[in-house]
């Protein structure tokens, strides 16, 4: 038997970190006052990171002003790539992700006139986000983040 590829184990391992971050944030902004859901979407920063502060002023900014939302119908994220420098214990990788997002941030506090409700934003707009992820604390958490590209009202994404 063959013994197992650290860097591959560490490859698929992230590729599985993005698909939980992914579910925990959708599940965050839904319900940007439960404070289990946004625990659980900053428990995947590493500790004392800007993007985890940034986050978590992100989701207050929705507490304050009432929002929440929802994905959309043709929403979706592609992994492009990962690439993994160091295997865990030490653990540090980069992934670039592609989302293609068309949700819709909603006020759940003012409705409108006729008792629907307010739509804040449902802007449809692609993005490419690099992110480097750390092995810390037995799993893989995202350390530093950058968007590459955006592009409005458009889904430049690969195919699903």
């Amino acid at each position: 038997m063959l013994p197992t590829d650290p860097y591959a184990v560490a490859e698929r391992d992230v590729r599985a970190a993005i698909e939980r971050y992914d579910q925990a944030f959708l599940a965050a902004v839904a319900a940007p006052e439960d404070q289990r859901k946004t625990e659980l979407l900053l428990s995947l920063y590493a500790a004392g990171v800007p993007e985890r502060d940034g986050m978590e002023a992100f989701l207050r900014i929705f507490v304050e002003r009432g929002w929440a939302s929802r994905p959309g119908p043709d929403g979706y994220q592609t992994v492009e790539s990962v690439s993994v420098a160091q295997p865990p214990p030490v653990g540090r990788a980069t992934s670039v992700t592609c989302t293609f997002d068309d949700g819709i941030v909603y006020d759940l506090v003012n409705r409108a006139p006729d008792g629907s409700e307010t739509i804040v934003s449902d802007a449809a707009e692609t993005s490419r986000t690099t992110r480097t992820w750390v092995f810390e604390q037995g799993s893989w958490r995202i350390s530093e983040a950058s968007t590459l590209e955006t592009w409005a009202g458009e889904n430049r994404c690969p195919p699903r």
